[in-house]
């Protein structure tokens, strides 16, 4: 290997670390930004809004929720329907979660930031530190990038 093809091998490496380093911060933001609007949505229910009165208190939150059920082509790959009785149930349920835990404390604090490869996509997970009753708790909140928009997939 000449002294060219080898600097041009390390600057392509460089290059490729850089991007992966800037991908992984507006990633980061991204999903920390996802997860504090689905807090607030959860959160802070507009009962005065007409939608809220026909889909009921937590429709905007779908928006921020993936589909977990059992249809294959949409696992993982989509968003909650708020319109589908099963999905309506599981973004309630994540709802009533967050606000039973997190949205208790508003002095929070999301404390480290993970990625783990799996079957499903690149999980992005955040792992945040909350006061609950006295107590410090802490809960994980994993999210997929799914159509350039981060879904919450699971709480732990």
């Amino acid at each position: 290997m000449t002294r060219k093809q080898a600097f041009h091998l390390l600057i392509t490496f460089l290059f490729a670390t850089v991007a992966r380093s800037q991908n992984a911060k507006t990633d980061s933001a991204g999903a920390a930004t996802a997860l504090k609007s689905l807090w607030s949505i959860c959160r802070n229910v507009d009962f005065g809004d007409p939608t809220t009165a026909k889909l009921r208190t937590f429709f905007k939150a779908a928006a921020f929720i993936l589909y977990r059920g059992d249809d294959k082509k949409r696992a993982w790959k989509d968003f909650a329907n708020y319109s589908s009785p099963g999905e309506k149930k599981g973004v309630d349920a994540v709802c009533t979660h967050i606000n039973e835990t997190v949205n208790r404390d508003s002095a929070y604090k999301i404390v480290k930031y993970l990625t783990q490869k799996e079957s499903e996509g690149l999980w992005l997970v955040l792992i945040v530190s909350y006061n609950r009753e006295g107590t410090e708790k802490k809960a994980a909140f994993a999210f997929l990038k799914i159509n350039q928009r981060f879904g919450l997939g699971d709480i732990v």
